[in-house]
């Protein structure tokens, strides 16, 4: 389910990028359509293009909600702490260590 939730939403990004940028630039942004006689010229051809683009925001944002309800449901279940089968290594004691410090009378011949 969120593989086909992930094409969607690719393709949806794609179709909405384009409709951005076919749309007509009234400060100077990056729309090709920039000037009197654009890609598309005229009032009716620019709310059709503004409502899509509109429409298709709404749906990306609701895939993106959807998206994220999913991948929560599918991953539940697991815990990095779970997943791991790392085991502590041992560590090595040793019975036999002199840990007196010598006294300086101790170490000191006559």
């Amino acid at each position: 389910m969120s593989t086909v939730l992930l094409i969607i939403q690719l393709i949806i990004s794609l179709i909405l990028t384009g409709l951005i940028l076919i749309q007509r630039s009234e400060g100077g942004a990056l729309g090709i359509g920039g000037g009197g006689g654009g890609l598309m010229s005229g009032r009716s051809a620019t709310n059709s293009i503004s409502r899509l683009t509109w429409i298709l925001g709404t749906v990306f944002i609701i895939n993106c909600l959807a998206l994220s309800i999913v991948f929560n449901m599918e991953n539940q279940n697991t815990s990095l702490i779970d997943d791991t089968n790392a085991v502590a290594p041992l560590t090595e004691t040793v019975d036999s260590v002199d840990t007196t410090i010598p006294l300086d009378d101790e170490t000191s011949n006559p």
